[in-house]
């Protein structure tokens, strides 16, 4: 049965879902949505462990530095800003745009339609977020030849650092954004077709 068969039955007038059936989808789409939300505040904060981390290692690096390691020199190596900042500015757009989301949707267990738009917005933030990671992997890369320059310019680096920063890098963010790709378009994108089918089919007593 395809999914016009589906829809002329539910519009039928023989067709009348109980009010159990209806508690039961309901539950299925708050349950869903409710574990969507908790992948997408896990995602965020796992990324904000990982920035604090490494922006806290640069800082400590900077202000204090190990007279054992090299002192970082911001004159010399100032790509260093751009390369932190970058995944910061995304981070803090991932968190605004999911804290506009949630404020959309406060009601969202009052009612399946509620329910299913909510679905629909998660959809659509979900697929925002993989935009905003994919253009932040192209501008990495872009910086990619400055960071190698630099650090060979104050003897950091040497010809070792080629084959990782230009071949290993790129193939490592060619798979992922080919991830993101095939989760685009065959897990993200039907998904959403499939939410905006049942919005506009749905119909409660």
């Amino acid at each position: 049965m395809n999914f016009d068969d589906i829809q002329k039955t539910w519009q039928s007038p023989h067709n009348r879902p109980s009010a159990a059936q209806l508690e039961k989808d309901k539950m299925k789409f708050l349950t869903d949505l409710r574990k969507r939300n908790r992948g997408a505040v896990f995602f965020m904060l796992w990324i904000l462990g990982v920035l604090l981390v490494i922006t806290g290692s640069a800082l400590l690096h900077l202000l204090w530095p190990d007279s054992a390691k090299d002192a970082i020199d911001l004159t010399r190596e100032w790509s260093i800003v751009p390369l932190l900042a970058l995944p910061w500015f995304c981070l803090l757009v991932f968190f605004e745009k999911y804290r506009r989301y949630r404020a959309a949707h406060p009601n969202y267990e009052h009612s399946i339609s509620a329910s299913v738009r909510a679905l629909l917005d998660e959809n659509r933030l979900a697929r925002d977020r993989q935009k905003w990671a994919a253009a932040l992997s192209g501008v990495m890369l872009l910086l990619m030849p400055l960071i190698v320059h630099q650090l060979r310019a104050v003897g950091k680096a040497g010809d070792e650092i080629l084959v990782p920063a230009f071949v290993l890098l790129p193939a490592l963010m060619l798979c992922i954004f080919l991830g993101m790709l095939w989760q685009q378009r065959r897990v993200l994108l039907p998904r959403k077709r499939e939410l905006e089918a049942l919005l506009a089919t749905y119909r409660e007593d």
